[in-house]
């Protein structure tokens, strides 16, 4: 089946979703992570599996193109990644030596990616780009694909490779019976999305880039707190962590992967009100929620006194691993912090940290009395992940993209005139590139009724 205006019409008649960057974001980022984690393994296993890594970096919603919501919202958090962990510790003992094991873990890494990602920017760049471009956000995340497959000349559309019995038995573990069937349907209607995005909507670029000019801009800077690069890195972290509970050590020392700010990333801001104007901290483990608060996350100033602040957990599960950290008055100028993770902090697996865990921070000094911190007006330096930046640029002619192989979708919709999609315009207002437009919106299905999806801590 060839892929036309017509398949992408039946394929998104759907309710508009409250949604976070886009699919082809996700792969990027789990790509980047893999490039820069430390950990040779780490780079060996994905380089070896990298259609499993990808395919597991859109699985979480592929989900919601389900009509059951929760089969895309379960695997976005750690109760789900973590049954699955535990299931390939049991089918193989030895499970990062073992090449059967090895599509397996690459696909845990991708589901990591993704979860993570979507906490990295949405605390961070979707919600400084709301504050900063005002337009409308329902089509940010589909203007996150369209500008890295236009802007940076991507074309990936993914082969399926992946595991349906054993994700269905994942559910199962969770006690939420998804059949294998589903998971299947679910994917390849995905990946039709993907498709659809990657092969039409790419051309769009600048009608949406008037939408979110910061946004197009940022995204990809290494500079930008919550940019893609910025999510890699903490992905990257995400991966050696997972690494190490897949060898059976689940102990806490080092569960926080990532923090805003770090040395890489200063706090760009003195306001706390703006939303890059807070901490935010990240686990390579869920957390107890019960053990999250202001007795074990603790803000202080040079002096060491505690600093009033509001501690957050930003959406998860029964087990969350983000925490936003929002100081209730202004940042002092050029003044040091620390925030102390302390030892009573408990992890899904029943395990504490042994000792405090702390990062210190210095804030800027603006250039003048009771301003802000200056823009950053240096160069972009090169990008983090040049690996992942290079692949994926051979695009098909466009006879082979117009007969890309879609597979059918999980529910037809209208056809065109039957119903509200005939009606639906992308900025650009031409028919086609609304069409197109719309098979962005595949990759949330009804993802408006999304658990906490959007709203910031």
């Amino acid at each position: 089946m060839g892929f036309t205006a017509a398949t992408v019409a039946g394929l998104v008649c759907a309710p508009r979703p409250a949604s976070a960057t886009g699919m082809q974001g996700h792969i990027f980022m789990a790509e980047c992570g893999s490039e820069r984690s430390a950990d040779p393994r780490v780079r060996a296993l994905v380089a070896a599996n990298a259609g499993s890594l990808v395919n597991g970096a859109f699985f979480p919603d592929s989900g919601y193109t389900a009509a059951d919501h929760d089969q895309g919202e379960i695997p976005h958090w750690e109760a789900y990644l973590d049954a699955y962990v535990k299931l390939v510790r049991e089918r193989y003992p030895t499970p990062l030596g073992d090449p059967k094991a090895a599509p397996h873990v690459a696909f845990i890494l991708g589901i990591a990616a993704h979860g993570i990602t979507d906490s990295t920017f949405d605390t961070l760049l979707y919600a400084r780009a709301e504050e900063v471009d005002r337009a409308p956000m329902d089509d940010f995340d589909m203007s996150m694909d369209i500008f890295l497959v236009g802007d940076r000349s991507r074309y990936l559309i993914p082969e399926l490779t992946f595991d349906p019995d054993t994700l269905s038995v994942v559910f199962d573990r969770v006690s939420h019976e998804v059949p294998a069937a589903n998971i299947s349907r679910a994917m390849g209607t995905a990946r039709s999305g993907i498709a659809g995005v990657t092969n039409f909507l790419y051309k769009s670029a600048n009608s949406y880039g008037r939408a979110y000019p910061w946004a197009r801009a940022h995204f990809l800077d290494a500079r930008t707190p919550g940019g893609y690069p910025f999510g890699a890195k903490v992905v990257g972290r995400y991966y050696e962590e997972l690494f190490r509970r897949l060898e059976g050590n689940v102990s806490a020392g080092r569960i926080l992967i990532g923090s805003y700010p770090d040395p890489e990333y200063p706090l760009v801001t003195l306001d706390p009100a703006r939303a890059d104007g807070r901490v935010v901290l990240f686990f390579g483990h869920g957390l107890d929620r019960a053990s999250i608060g202001d007795r074990t996350v603790v803000l202080k100033d040079a002096t060491g006194a505690t600093v009033p602040a509001k501690i957050a957990i930003f959406r998860g599960d029964r087990w969350p691993n983000v925490i936003t950290v929002t100081p209730s008055s202004r940042w002092q100028a050029g003044a040091k912090y620390t925030v102390t993770l302390t030892r009573e902090l408990v992890t899904l697996n029943r395990t504490s940290p042994s000792a405090d865990i702390q990062i210190a921070f210095t804030t800027c000094v603006p250039p003048t009395s009771g301003g802000d911190c200056a823009e950053i007006a240096s160069a972009a330096p090169p990008s983090a992940c040049p690996l992942t930046e290079a692949a994926h640029r051979d695009r098909p002619g466009p006879e082979a993209a117009a007969e890309d192989p879609a597979p059918p979708p999980s529910t037809p919709g209208p056809g065109p005139g039957t119903g509200s999609c005939a009606t639906l315009r992308g900025p650009g207002h031409s028919p086609l590139m609304a069409l197109a437009a719309l098979a962005g919106l595949l990759l949330a299905g009804a993802r408006s009724s999304r658990r906490g999806r959007r709203p910031r801590a």
